[in-house]
C-alpha cells in the first residue's frame, strides 16, 4: 500500500510538511479511496506485527506508532487546508481520512 501511494504521488511525494516546495493535490488512484494510504499501510504493518507477536511490548509500540502517525496526519491536514483551500475541503468531503469514500 505504501509503494502504491508513493507511485501515485509522483513528483508531489515528500516527507513531512515542506517549507518551500509547491506540490499538487493528488486525488486519483489509491488517493480516491484513502486520503492517507501510506499512513494506513504503516498502520496495517504495525497491527500485523502486533498480531504476530501479541505481547504487551508490541501492543504498546503499536498504540504509540499509530497515535504518532495520526498526529502527523492531523498536522498535514491543517497544512493542506491552508495551501489548497476549497479544493482540499471538497476532497475531504468525498474521501475518508483512512479508508472509504462518500457517494
Amino acid at each position: 500500500m505504501f509503494l502504491i501511494s508513493v507511485l501515485c504521488m509522483k513528483d508531489s511525494w515528500r516527507a513531512g510538511i515542506p517549507d518551500r516546495d509547491k506540490t499538487e493535490l493528488v486525488t486519483d488512484g489509491i488517493y480516491s479511496y484513502s486520503r492517507n494510504p501510506a499512513f494506513l499501510g504503516f498502520d496495517f504493518q504495525y497491527i500485523g506485527v502486533l498480531l504476530m507477536y501479541c505481547n504487551l511490548l508490541t501492543l504498546m509500540f503499536t498504540i504509540f506508532a499509530i497515535s504518532m502517525l495520526h498526529m502527523q496526519i492531523l498536522q498535514e491536514e491543517r497544512y493542506l487546508s491552508s495551501v489548497f483551500g476549497k479544493e482540499y475541503q471538497e476532497y475531504r468531503h468525498k474521501v475518508f481520512r483512512y479508508l472509504g469514500r462518500r457517494k
